[in-house]
């Protein structure tokens, strides 16, 4: 399977038939999470329009979008986020910059998230879960779990991993010894909730509230859980975030968002039965093969 190929579909389309049920790692999920923490290492372009410029989004904090390739693993790489770019015409120092407008996740044409019916904690509410369909376009979006990108950094050779870690140059794979990671909440639509796998809140309940990610090394893990009130209105919801190193030794990224679903109350309804009709497809073929 490889993670780059993207499907667009509309949200209406998304939404009818497919699953939202019992988490389903993607390949490699022990080794490769769908979102990292780095830092950008690169200090100056080489190449392009802007070669000889100093990176604008040098030493700072970024979140990754991991696009490995199991089919060729030299092909694996990030795709950064809400980064300081350059705009218009070399103009050497006086070039402008900008935000990059690539801030949003699922990225491209691909949908929101669905909220699908939560169950545990979640109960009676609407909550992100792994998507069990691994064809489902958003499928490896719907992993929220961020990590370091050193969690890569002992990946064995040849490896999606490896070359995922490696991958432009070795731009994301700087130690980030001695940062304090904090997850700012920047904006949250009303209605919308940051819990936890095992608890509705995170503490990221309002504009400002931060979280510590732990240490910036191979243990950092934070997965959030998106969710909404049960009888929440159809539509799409937003949470804006950026991460700030409260140890001062990196920059903070730019603001990115992280866009979720609720679908129709029919759709809602399809999605649990498309899921029970997969769920039971696989129980089949399973019993099957057993025989």
């Amino acid at each position: 399977m490889n993670w780059s190929s993207n499907v667009g579909l509309s949200l209406g389309a998304a939404a009818a038939g497919l699953s939202a049920l019992a988490p389903v790692a993607p390949a490699g999920a022990a080794e490769i999470a769908s979102y990292y923490v780095g830092v950008d290492d690169m200090p100056a372009f080489t190449s392009g329009a802007y070669s000889g410029l100093p990176n604008p989004n040098y030493n700072r904090l970024t979140i990754l979008y991991a696009h490995p390739s199991t089919e060729s693993p030299a092909s694996s790489h990030y795709h950064s986020k809400a980064t300081r770019i350059y705009t218009g015409p070399n103009l050497g120092a006086s070039t402008a910059q900008a935000w990059s407008a690539s801030d949003y996740l699922p990225e491209g044409t691909i949908p929101p998230v669905r909220l699908a019916t939560g169950t545990g904690v979640y109960a009676g509410k609407l909550a992100s879960a792994p998507y069990a369909d691994p064809d489902d376009p958003g499928y490896h979006f719907s992993f929220f779990e961020v990590r370091s990108t050193q969690s890569l950094a002992t990946a064995a050779a040849g490896t999606p991993a490896q070359y995922l870690f490696n991958s432009s140059g070795g731009r994301w794979d700087a130690a980030m010894a001695g940062a304090d990671v904090h997850l700012v909440l920047v904006s949250l639509t009303p209605g919308l909730n940051v819990g936890t796998p095992t608890a509705l809140t995170s503490g990221l309940n309002g504009p400002g509230d931060e979280l510590h990610l732990g240490e910036p090394d191979a243990s950092m893990s934070f997965t959030p859980t998106f969710w909404t009130d049960g009888a929440a209105a159809p539509g799409v919801y937003e949470a804006k975030f950026r991460l700030v190193d409260e140890g001062g030794a990196f920059g903070d990224s730019g603001e990115f968002r992280v866009l979720v679903s609720v679908p129709e109350p029919g759709a809602l309804a399809g999605i649990g039965l498309a899921g029970a009709t997969l769920m039971t497809r696989r129980v089949r073929r399973r019993s099957a093969g057993r025989a």
